[in-house]
């Protein structure tokens, strides 16, 4: 699992270090589960989401299914229990880069894509909204 902690933990400094970070991780005791919150800017809102994957007993042949639960039957671009789907673009990349690839590029090219492009597009549908908006609606 060598591959698996070599990058993150410069990635992570560098997103903070050019105030980009979007992300925070932590892992239980044998870096087997890993836990957090990611969040995305959308026209200067902050929306915050649940993150958590497994490491995979085939990794690095196989990457994280990352999984964001409080989305889950929001889009169809996820599966049951709220994994991201990275079927088509991600999980090919992966593969041309095992087993160099690790977390970090799974946040990166796999996380952070599908933030970018399904985000936005749930809160246009109403799907997501901005938690200022929900409490205020649940205060009316």
């Amino acid at each position: 699992m060598m591959n698996l902690f070599c990058v993150f933990p410069q990635y992570v400094q560098n997103n903070k270090e050019a105030d980009n970070d979007w992300f925070r991780l932590e892992s239980n005791k044998e870096g087997t589960r890993w836990f957090g919150k990611c969040w995305y800017i959308h026209e200067l809102l902050k929306y915050e989401f649940d993150v958590e994957f497994d490491i995979p007993v085939t990794y690095p042949t196989t990457s994280p299914e990352i999984a964001l639960p409080e989305l889950d039957g929001k889009t169809a671009k996820m599966y049951r229990g709220g994994k991201i789907c990275l079927t088509d673009h991600f999980k090919p990349l992966w593969a041309r880069n095992v087993p160099k690839f690790g977390i970090a590029h799974a946040m990166a090219l796999g996380l952070g894509p599908w933030l970018a492009v399904e985000i936005p597009d749930l809160i246009q549908r109403g799907v997501v909204t901005h938690k200022e908006n929900q409490d205020s609606a649940a205060a009316s």
